[in-house]
């Protein structure tokens, strides 16, 4: 029980530190896109065709965050209702499906769409590393997921299926 309760904790403060970062850092970006002087030296220049590009990577990595905050949340939902015995109802075994599915597709959209921005962006790291396509971005969470959730959801139908058991038997007695 301890150890739900750190986990609840450190899932509660990943997921506000997440909302917190996300809000001031994608306001920064939209003031930035605008034009909007922030007083802060930048010796980057955008072309007609660069700024298009700028907009669209900008709503696809908003879109990919946020749907991370929103499995985070789902996930903290979760945890809560372990905390509280609640362990094989509808919602969390639909929580965990939502969790997968949104790993999966994000993995699956970003190994569409990345390729479509690597020529405009040129992101020196110091190896030719590429993070957006390693599996555990997505495809084996969104899998473990999915799994974790039917899972729950056999164990919740063996668990009726033994309440009923019990009830025919104390009626037999």
């Amino acid at each position: 029980m301890r150890s739900l309760r750190l986990l609840d904790l450190i899932i509660t403060i990943l997921f506000y530190s997440m909302l917190g970062i996300g809000i001031i850092t994608f306001g920064v970006f939209i003031l930035f896109l605008f034009g909007i002087d922030l007083g802060i030296k930048t010796s980057t220049t955008f072309s007609d065709k660069s700024k298009v590009t700028m907009y669209l990577l900008l709503f696809s990595i908003f879109i990919f965050y946020s749907s991370y905050v929103y499995s985070i949340y789902l996930f903290k939902q979760n945890i809560s209702s372990f905390i509280n015995f609640k362990l094989f109802t509808n919602q969390v075994i639909k929580n965990f499906k939502i969790m997968g599915v949104i790993y999966i597709a994000s993995y699956i959209i970003s190994s569409l769409i990345v390729p479509l921005f690597r020529q405009d962006l040129k992101i020196e790291i110091g190896q030719d590393q590429d993070f957006f396509n390693f599996p555990l971005n997505g495809l084996v969470i969104g899998l473990f997921f999915l799994v974790l959730s039917k899972v729950f959801q056999i164990a919740k139908f063996q668990k009726e299926e033994n309440i009923e058991l019990k009830q025919e038997n104390e009626l037999t007695i």
